[in-house]
């Protein structure tokens, strides 16, 4: 979808509808969401580098960012990134992403990090093989328990995405449209198998969760223990994704970085 308006948020009520747009995307409760009041002090007081950018389709919100500063003045982090439901799969969450790379390079920003959920493999596809983000670490539950739709009784693991804007893999994804080195599957993906170690994911952890709470969980703890090895022991880092529709699955491509 390339037909909306995307732009800094800095009207009052548009962050009380920020607010609906939390909750329905990620069924969050008012505990957990951010406020009105934050929203404007990050807007309005953090500087250039703290933005709020929103996807506007007839004047409708139907996608937004949140990125912040860091203690490093190369780096933001993005705090948030959601898309409506109706909307996704609809590149908006990718047309925000590249607005929001055009106005961190004004910045002089480097690199922007974020986090997400390992077995959600829509994002996966979309900050690995579309926008040639790296998974540099994987954290054991990230944010504690946290109670809302998609995350409630569910342990909060979490990818540590960097998105180094300026250099080559990224400006080459770009590029491509998002098509990266691998096509729907492991057979057609030229890395050297004795480079590379692949971890496969279900292709929609919520309807399984939905289905079989127990199953998901499982497969939570199996894929921590292979993303632990591979990341944090292995020093391997995420650097693409096959999302296969056929076989509704995913699998994470990691290789041995030059230096890390």
């Amino acid at each position: 979808m390339d037909n909306g308006l995307i732009k800094p948020i800095k009207e009052i009520n548009t962050f009380h509808e920020l607010l609906e747009t939390q909750k329905k995307v990620w069924g969050l409760e008012d505990i957990d969401v951010v406020p009105t009041h934050l929203l404007k002090v990050v807007s309005d007081e953090m500087g250039p580098k703290a933005v709020i950018l929103g996807y506007f389709l007839d004047d409708e919100i139907i996608g937004f960012t949140l990125t912040l500063p860091t203690s490093n003045p190369q780096e933001v982090i993005m705090h948030m990134l959601a898309v409506a439901t109706d909307f996704q799969r609809k590149n908006v969450g990718y047309n925000l992403m590249l607005k929001l790379r055009e106005l961190m390079l004004s910045q002089n920003i480097d690199k922007i990090f974020w986090t997400f959920d390992p077995l959600e493999s829509v994002n996966a596809n979309l900050y690995l093989r579309k926008l040639g983000g790296i998974i540099t670490r994987h954290s054991i539950d990230y944010y504690g328990p946290i109670e809302s739709r998609m995350h409630s009784g569910f342990p909060t693991d979490r990818f540590i995405v960097e998105w180094n804007i300026r250099n080559k893999h990224v400006e080459n994804r770009i590029k491509d449209g998002g098509k990266g080195n691998c096509s729907s599957s492991q057979l057609n993906c030229p890395y050297d198998d004795s480079e590379v170690q692949f971890v496969e994911i279900p292709l929609n952890i919520q309807e399984l969760k939905k289905e079989d709470i127990s199953g998901a969980i499982k497969i939570r703890m199996e894929t921590r223990s292979k993303f632990e090895e591979i990341i944090e022991k292995s020093n391997y880092v995420g650097l693409d994704f096959i999302y296969d529709k056929i076989n509704r699955k995913g699998s994470y491509i990691f290789k041995k970085p030059l230096s890390k």
